[in-house]
């Protein structure tokens, strides 16, 4: 594949995120636009997860946007490119001519730490309390490093998925900041019309007759067994046999069908009091330089 034909296949759309703060509705809406094509997977990880950047470039573009030339929006609405942003944004930078659009959406960092943390019980992985799974963050973060990274996993990643202006700083270090919209999750519930207009103004999409009707998505939710929970995200020779003969789009329908089968909606518990409070202290120099960088008063996380 040629370069020019690569530039011309490949997303120029980012919804880069963060986890937990509304990347799944913004995916949502922009798929029911006309010319607008994202893959069966949300979430390609192509970029963050060593593996497969290592097939190469055009492995990405035949297995999630093979034919979509004509299509004048492709988008890619991977969180753990932010999160990865050291390693992400150099590879972004290494592979486009031309800058693509990122849109990133954020949510007040300690509700989007606790939101995580009921993520990792829902996938079968955390176990510890919310304040023992903080405590030792850091060090479960160093001991498995090396396979984190190469992964592009953002397990144990609780306080330091939220810490967002450190994980803006690599993106903007390599592409210029009209590249980016910013929204905050706050925008799509107070003024969501107004905020997709805005969202389709820096796309340049042109007029749009769709009215947007908010949804909410990923409701709080539990595993009915956490034994097939915990099957369906771990790797298996026996699934590593079975990928050579069902194609990876099937594969993938199975698996998300699998999961969303055995959840059942649950009511998360609140988080203690003592514990906000130390976050939002932990999280103040984040925030402080996070409004410098996209413009906007942010004292509400700071004050919740």
């Amino acid at each position: 594949m040629n370069s020019s034909k690569v530039q011309k296949s490949l997303p120029n759309i980012f919804i880069l995120g963060a986890a937990k703060a509304g990347t799944t509705t913004l995916y949502d809406m922009l798929s029911q636009l006309s010319g607008v094509y994202f893959p069966f997977s949300k979430e390609p990880l192509f970029f963050s997860k060593d593996p497969l950047f290592a097939k190469g470039i055009e492995w990405y573009i035949q297995t999630f946007y093979q034919n979509t030339d004509s299509y004048l929006f492709r988008g890619d609405a991977t969180p753990h490119y932010l999160y990865w942003s050291t390693k992400v944004a150099r590879r972004l930078k290494n592979v486009y001519s031309t800058p693509p659009k990122f849109i990133i959406i954020l949510r007040d960092p300690v509700k989007r730490a606790y939101s995580w943390y009921w993520n990792m019980i829902r996938e079968g992985i955390e176990e510890l309390s919310f304040e023992d799974a903080l405590e030792t963050e850091e060090k479960r973060i160093q001991e498995n490093y090396q396979e984190l990274s190469r992964q592009g996993s953002m397990i144990y990643g609780y306080f330091r998925g939220s810490c967002y202006a450190s994980q803006l700083e690599p993106f903007l270090e390599f592409f210029p900041r009209v590249s980016f919209h910013f929204i905050l999750q706050e925008d799509l519930k107070d003024n969501f019309a107004n905020t997709m207009h805005n969202l389709l103004e820096f796309l340049e999409y042109g007029p749009c007759n769709i009215e947007f009707t908010a949804v909410r998505k990923n409701i709080a939710a539990l595993p009915r067994s956490m034994t097939l929970q915990r099957w369906l995200h771990k790797k298996s020779g026996w699934r590593d046999w079975v990928k050579k003969f069902i194609p990876i789009q099937t594969r993938y329908a199975i698996k998300e069908n699998l999961i969303q089968l055995n959840l059942r909606p649950v009511k998360y518990s609140g988080m203690r009091t003592e514990t906000e409070m130390r976050l939002r202290q932990r999280f103040d120099d984040e925030i402080s330089r996070l409004q410098k960088i996209i413009g906007r008063d942010l004292s509400p996380w700071r004050n919740e």
